[in-house]
């Protein structure tokens, strides 16, 4: 049947011209599915951003640096192949949120044969202080067998070269395969104004023959102050929105406040001092029915008197607190 369709060919190059037309992009995954999953919208922070990149603009090499993003490789680093960061590709999954193609992608053909990927992708230069998050989200394909990993690492005096002594590596992890998007959070452990961090793609035994290695993304990357702790208390559904009083008070400098709320929906809650200016926010985003604890820190104010409300649907309570140092 082939060889009625190429005639005048041999074998060989039928079988050549077969391989290629099999053969996907080389910004493709290896694995052969792709993912549809309903693009997800941004996810608010109630505390401080004091830095955020969406990746909803041009994310090839080009795009990232005219962002101050810095695209390197590591010292374990293999033969260059034929990749490096590119433009998210929505056929083997969509964005986080944004266009379909709004995050950074990178993959197996990195590198050549099989060896190791060290890819690093080094932020613009931050204000952090110590105790702040590093936050972004990251996915693999659907079901891969080929397995992703990436570290993050942090340096106080804004290093641009990968591996040196001035990294401290926060943690690593593998690749998340289940379909969805995962959230991944890193603390800040030491101060700098012109600090810089880095999401390092790095896979041993990686490119087109290896074991490992096949696809990875990254999208809506952000540096917030510290995360204020919502903990589910219960997920029964209560049947009235209260606000209770803090425990301990008064306080110093941590206090716990429960709330519960008996439908989904939008919630805020912020801390005011006596004069009425909103010295904090504790939340401030979508949240599902059930009874929840807020742990609020005024390690940063001073002693006095202060007021924490919440606004829900039709639902609106202040309460009075006291800071004693």
């Amino acid at each position: 049947m082939i060889k009625k369709i190429f005639p005048f060919l041999s074998l060989p190059i039928i079988a050549i011209i077969l391989t290629g037309m099999l053969v996907l992009d080389p910004y493709s995954s290896r694995t052969p599915l792709s993912d549809n999953d309903a693009v997800n919208p941004p996810v608010s922070y109630s505390d401080e951003v004091k830095y955020s990149d969406d990746m909803n603009g041009v994310n090839d090499e080009a795009g990232l640096r005219s962002r101050n993003w810095i695209p390197k490789r590591g010292p374990l680093h293999g033969p260059i192949g034929s990749t490096f960061y590119f433009q998210g590709n929505a056929t083997v999954f969509p964005a986080f949120e944004g266009p379909t193609t709004g995050y950074v992608g990178s993959n197996f053909n990195a590198t050549t044969g099989s060896n190791t990927i060290d890819l690093w992708l080094i932020s613009p230069t931050v204000n952090a202080a110590a105790g702040d998050t590093i936050t972004f989200y990251e996915r693999g394909p659907t079901g891969s067998t080929f397995p992703d990993s990436m570290r993050v690492h942090w340096a106080s005096n804004g290093d641009t070269v990968p591996g040196s002594g001035s990294w401290v590596e926060l943690g690593k992890f593998k690749n998340t395969i289940t379909g969805t998007w995962q959230e991944r959070r890193f603390v800040v452990p030491s101060a700098g104004a012109t600090g810089r961090f880095a999401i390092n793609y790095r896979v041993a035994n990686g490119g087109p023959s290896g074991v490992n290695s096949d696809y990875v993304g990254v999208d809506l990357v952000r540096l917030v102050g510290p995360l204020t702790a919502i903990e589910p208390i219960s997920s029964t559904v209560p049947d009235k929105y209260s606000l209770e009083q803090n425990y301990p008070n008064p306080f110093n400098p941590s206090t716990k406040i429960r709330f519960s709320i008996p439908s989904s929906g939008m919630v805020k809650m912020n801390v005011y001092d006596a004069l009425g200016r909103k010295v904090e926010s504790l939340v401030n985003e979508t949240m599902n029915a059930g009874t929840y604890e807020a742990t609020f820190n005024a390690s940063k104010l001073s002693s006095g008197i202060y007021f924490y409300t919440i606004e829900t649907g039709n639902f609106t309570a202040t309460k009075k607190m006291l800071l004693v140092k």
